[in-house]
């Protein structure tokens, strides 16, 4: 409920911007602490000064995506405002500007790898889909060549089914001029 810092991250969840916001805070030297507030103890950054500070920060879920960022900074006995202290007050705004640009950015590179990987899923798809249309055209061509092939052999089948009709009525001209000859034996 003090004054502190806000910035607005359109991007990811609050999850994310946690993640983000804790490496961020972690170069401010202090000792990091989450809970349902983040408290960094003792943080030291040279643009303000020699002293310690210690930061109080927040993350809200933005119902419309992305997160909200609020973050109060003790002084040790007064929090930082842009009415208090106007020099400090603009580097803390000037450096939450770059984290929520920078946090941001990777939210969306993460978001960008996601959908590569969903790209390279979906080209593995078409290759596979192109080469079973491959197969099934080669499949249709042995089949093809398979149908030629056994229209040949039904056209010499007929061809050897005549060859051996006649065979049969020359054998059986044959048998019955044996039968014939037995007969004529008395």
């Amino acid at each position: 409920s003090k004054e502190g810092f806000y910035v607005s991250i359109p991007y990811g969840t609050a999850k994310q911007i946690e993640k983000e916001l804790k490496d961020e805070l972690k170069d401010w030297k202090g000792k990091y602490k989450s809970g349902s507030t983040i408290f960094v103890d003792d943080c030291k950054l040279k643009d303000m000064g020699k002293n310690t500070f210690d930061v109080y920060a927040k993350i809200d879920e933005n119902p419309d995506g992305g997160a909200f960022v609020s973050i109060a900074i003790d002084l040790g006995g007064a929090f930082l405002t842009s009415k208090g202290d106007g020099e400090k007050a603009n580097y803390i705004e000037r450096r939450l500007q770059k984290f929520g640009v920078k946090a941001a950015k990777s939210v969306v590179d993460e978001e960008i790898k996601a959908e590569e990987k969903v790209l390279k899923e979906r080209q593995k798809e078409l290759e596979d889909l192109e080469k079973e249309e491959e197969k099934m055209k080669k499949a249709i061509e042995d089949y093809k060549k398979k149908i030629e092939d056994n229209e040949k052999a039904i056209e010499q089948s007929k061809k050897d089914q005549e060859d051996a009709k006649v065979a049969i009525k020359t054998q059986e001209g044959v048998l019955q001029e044996v039968i014939k000859k037995k007969e004529g034996i008395k």
